[in-house]
């Protein structure tokens, strides 16, 4: 999910590629708020999804309305999407270089 945003699907009927790791599911989709569909979907997690169940009511509660402390951080983030400016003379080899020189046990993997 984004932005508090679900796809959910009523019959998705899944095919898969192993060996090409890929993975389809198909189905009509339904776009629908968390908030409405949680109660539906609680009975499916299993004991193994409370830590992230309590993660998403953490979340929720920061997101409520007055709270405004992640607004800042927000905007920061959608900041640090933007594709970077070109400086002259610099191109991506020299980094790359310095990368393998500090990791070269990574580089040869």
């Amino acid at each position: 999910f984004k932005d508090d945003v679900v796809i959910q699907f009523i019959n998705p009927k899944v095919q898969a590629s192993i060996a090409a790791n890929t993975w389809v599911v198909s189905g009509t989709p339904q776009t629908k708020k968390l908030q409405d569909i949680l109660p539906q979907i609680i009975s499916q997690l299993g004991p193994d999804n409370l830590d992230n169940l309590k993660r998403l009511a953490e979340q929720f509660q920061k997101q409520a309305p007055g709270a405004g402390d992640n607004i800042p951080a927000t905007i920061q983030e959608e900041e640090d999407d933007d594709v970077p400016e070109l400086v002259a003379g610099e191109t991506f080899e020299t980094p790359a270089a310095a990368e393998e020189a500090a990791h070269p046990k990574a580089a040869a993997t």
